[in-house]
């Protein structure tokens, strides 16, 4: 085991910093061996846990964008320490206004981890970004069992989340060109592909 990794993981939780689980990062570190990309783009990379993970088990370059300037700072440091910045662009800002800013750029791997909320309005920014041959996989998708297992949502603030979610995976399922698979795999991934 990455003993920098296991620590960062334990730093992350202490601080309530939202990182992926446990089954998260082995199915991702599985998924990177089978597709081998060259380039990878992060939706909400937080302090650079799974953007280290991805790092250290492919030979990709990583584009991060990021809003928070304190988790950019660790994340940095973070990736420094490993020796991983080489490999590294950060672009700091809302995801919602940088994405577009990426039109004209291709990736074989895109893991979305960003604000839940907005994750319906990004399938659009995000589909002319991923290469014809690439993986498209989405964090948290489930929410907490509320989105498709029927867990209550316990509080209005998920409401809106919840509904949310549901939709952007129902637009997936139903697009005609995509194959898209919902996973109970941490709080749930979705992983798209375009049809052959």
């Amino acid at each position: 085991m990455d003993e920098f990794l296991i620590n960062l993981e334990k730093f992350a939780r202490q601080n309530n910093i939202p990182v992926i689980l446990g089954d998260t990062k082995d199915y991702l570190i599985n998924l990177l061996a089978e597709t081998k990309p060259n380039t990878i783009l992060e939706i909400g990379m937080a302090i650079g846990y799974s953007g280290s993970v991805m790092l250290k088990n492919s030979q990709a370059n990583l584009t991060c964008i990021e809003a928070s300037k304190p988790n950019i700072a660790l994340a940095k440091e973070n990736f420094m320490v490993q020796g991983l910045s080489e490999r590294v662009e950060i672009i700091e800002g809302d995801c919602m206004q940088e994405l577009p800013k990426l039109k004209g750029r291709k990736f074989d791997f895109i893991f979305l981890d960003g604000p839940k909320g907005k994750y319906l309005e990004m399938i659009d920014m995000i589909l002319p970004l991923l290469n014809d041959d690439g993986v498209w996989v989405s964090d948290n998708v489930l929410f907490r069992g509320m989105v498709r297992d029927g867990e209550p949502v316990p509080a209005p603030r998920f409401v809106v989340t919840v509904q949310v979610l549901r939709d952007f995976l129902d637009t997936l399922e139903n697009n005609p060109n995509l194959d898209t698979q919902v996973l109970h795999i941490g709080d749930g991934l979705s992983v798209t592909k375009f049809k052959r």
